[in-house]
């Protein structure tokens, strides 16, 4: 059985582009390859390069609904599903690049505080929301409230000269993050 996996996971890697390859090299486990994932709507998106704001070798950044402004998802590349069973030494990672990632999303609009909140309901690919707070928020000194799949909300998007910001500061921070 083993052989059998090796042989699967070999001919899988084979069949990936150059690109493809290079930017799935941090994934050492590669059962947890996107392509093995296509109900994942992130490990879609990952894969399309699609809506993302920053990825290197192991976390990708996009944002997520802008029904608070700034609202940032932070995720892993490799498709995890339980936080909790991560290893040490990658959760300590994901975090430290989250915080990384709130820095350079604060320089860019200011926040009075974050939020940040896992929920693993609606999408099952490890992931933290972000949520600049203002206190000039509606819900200010309550969790953000968030809107159902599909209803309406207002957008709430940076400007032209925020999203400037935000994205030298991704990039400043690209090589940085492990």
């Amino acid at each position: 059985m083993a052989g059998f996996l090796e042989n699967y996971r070999k001919d899988l890697i084979d069949s990936l582009s150059a690109v493809e390859k290079k930017r799935f090299t941090c994934v050492k486990q590669r059962r947890q390859h996107p392509h093995l994932h296509p109900e994942c709507a992130f490990c879609r998106k990952i894969k399309a390069n699609k809506d993302i704001l920053l990825e290197n070798r192991h976390i990708v950044v996009m944002f997520g609904r802008q029904h608070h402004k700034g609202h940032l998802l932070v995720m892993p590349k490799a498709h995890e599903e339980d936080l909790l069973k991560l290893h040490q030494k990658t959760l300590d990672s994901f975090m430290n690049d989250t915080m990384q990632v709130m820095k350079a999303l604060g320089k860019a609009i200011k926040p009075d505080l974050f939020n940040l909140e896992y929920l693993d309901n609606w999408d099952h690919h490890i992931h933290w929301n972000i949520y600049p707070r203002f206190r000039k928020d509606k819900d200010w000194g309550n969790p953000p409230v968030i809107p159902l799949k599909g209803e309406k909300f207002k957008e709430m998007p940076l400007t032209k000269g925020e999203l400037d910001v935000f994205k030298k500061e991704l990039r400043r921070l690209k090589n940085k993050l492990w």
